[in-house]
């Protein structure tokens, strides 16, 4: 029963592994129709500087927007339950990461376009209404891994980028964690 109270914690995690699931089932029956574009380098070049621009606005929003800091807050708040650590960040980052890029760039994207599949992954990341650039920064996010996906012709660049991304969101939910827990320590 306790293993079973600790599991429900990571339920939040189950939309991002069944989109993978059928992300995989999807291309399993249609495979990935691009064919590599670029150099490798080329695409971890593209790869690097999306991920930099994409934290960047992140941090830039954060700053500038009550509606980005309103949604980062809410998002703390729901994976507060979450038990952190280094560890459990990287896979839970690699996991989500994988699963999502299969879904949507990989099995959505030729299917449905660039935007018609970013609009999915900003629907499918939602937040209040008060909190609204969230959503729309994941469009604008899902609509820049799909253009970078068709860049360089693989889907790796992307999974690397999302991977980042999810990281870095996770190991600062988890200094967060251990900072507060520092702090009731030492009220203790």
């Amino acid at each position: 029963a306790a293993t079973l109270v600790k599991m429900r914690r990571y339920l939040l995690f189950s939309p991002s592994f069944a989109l993978g699931a059928l992300g995989m089932l999807g291309l399993y029956f249609r495979p990935f129709p691009y064919t590599p574009r670029v150099s490798s380098a080329t695409a971890l070049l593209a790869a690097t500087l999306l991920t930099l621009a994409l934290l960047g606005g992140g941090w830039v929003l954060e700053r500038l927007l009550p509606s980005f800091r309103r949604a980062g807050r809410l998002l703390e708040r729901v994976l507060a339950r979450v038990r952190w650590s280094a560890g459990l960040a990287v896979a839970l980052a690699l996991l989500s990461s994988v699963a999502e890029e299969l879904f949507f760039r990989g099995l959505l994207l030729p299917v449905l376009g660039v935007w018609g599949q970013a609009l999915i992954f900003g629907l499918l990341h939602p937040a209040p209404r008060r909190a609204w650039s969230y959503t729309l920064f994941t469009f604008i996010a899902g609509a820049a891994l799909g253009y970078l996906t068709l860049f360089t012709g693989r889907l790796w660049p992307a999974v690397l980028t999302h991977f980042v991304i999810n990281l870095h969101g996770f190991l600062e939910l988890w200094r967060l964690q251990r900072r507060r827990e520092k702090r009731g320590s030492r009220l203790a």
